[in-house]
């Protein structure tokens, strides 16, 4: 008969092996697809586009995170996208989307 304590340790080691085999985008649980066509929603002094939204067929607004690769989205104004990405409501109600990765195509 095997004692609580290597009982214990067994399953411990059980739980860290089970969790380590988890693939890594299992926790990406919020990762959704958006087709949609990328507008400028604000500008600067000197007009060029510093925010953009994704407007989907349904009419969704999501409004794109300035980052890396949501930065490569000011230069899509008007272009139809694919976009892998995050979505979270902020508190002002919008939809903001964190894009994981893009891609244009045709209507």
């Amino acid at each position: 008969m095997m004692s609580i304590g290597k009982l214990a340790k067994w399953g411990i080691l059980l739980f860290v092996l089970v969790v380590w085999a988890l693939p890594v985008g299992a926790y990406d649980e919020n990762v959704v697809e958006v087709k949609g066509t990328v507008f400028a929603v604000d500008n600067d002094a000197n007009g060029n586009v510093t925010a953009v939204s994704v407007l989907d067929a349904a009419g969704e607004e999501y409004f794109v995170v300035r980052d890396k690769i949501g930065d490569q989205l000011l230069k899509l104004v008007d272009k139809n996208v694919k976009v892998t990405c995050v979505i979270n409501v902020g508190a002002d109600g919008k939809k903001n989307m964190t894009v994981k990765k893009f891609e244009l195509f045709a209507t």
